[in-house]
C-alpha cells in the first residue's frame, strides 16, 4: 500500500519533468529558429541590394549620371544600414563622394576603374555572407 503512493509521486514527477523539458526545448528551438530566420532575411536583403547597386553601376552613362547618382545614393544608404563591414562602408562612402565630385574632376577620374573596384568589393562582401 505504501508503494502505490510512491509510484504515483514518481510518475507525477516524471510527467512534470518531461513537460518542463519539452517546454524548455521548445523555447530554445524557437529562439534558434528566429535567429536563423533573421540571418537568412538579412543575407537575402543584402544580396538583393548588392544586385540593384551593381545594375545601377553597370548601366551608368554620362547621359544618365544625374539620375543614377540619386538611385545609387539611396541604395548605398540602405547598404550602410544592412552591414557591419567597415571596409565595405568606407568603400561605399568613398564611391559616393567620387560620384558626387565626378563632374568637377571627370578628366582625372577613371570611373570604369572605380566601378570595377566597387564591384570587386561587393563580390568579396558577398563571398563573406
Amino acid at each position: 500500500m505504501i508503494a502505490l503512493p510512491a509510484i504515483n509521486t514518481l510518475a507525477s514527477n516524471a510527467l512534470v519533468g518531461t513537460i518542463a523539458t519539452k517546454l524548455i526545448d521548445s523555447v530554445i528551438s524557437s529562439k534558434i529558429s528566429q535567429k536563423q530566420d533573421s540571418k537568412k532575411w538579412l543575407r537575402e536583403k543584402k544580396l538583393n541590394t548588392f544586385s540593384v547597386l551593381s545594375d545601377e553601376i553597370v548601366t551608368m552613362t554620362c547621359e544618365n549620371l544625374s539620375e543614377k547618382k540619386v538611385a545609387i545614393r539611396s541604395i548605398i544608404s540602405k547598404l550602410v544600414l544592412l552591414t557591419n563591414e567597415k571596409e565595405l562602408i568606407n568603400t561605399l562612402n568613398n564611391y559616393m563622394f567620387i560620384l558626387e565630385e565626378y563632374e568637377c574632376y571627370k578628366d582625372e577620374i577613371d570611373m570604369k576603374s572605380i566601378n570595377t573596384q566597387l564591384i570587386n568589393t561587393i563580390r568579396k562582401s558577398i563571398n563573406n555572407l
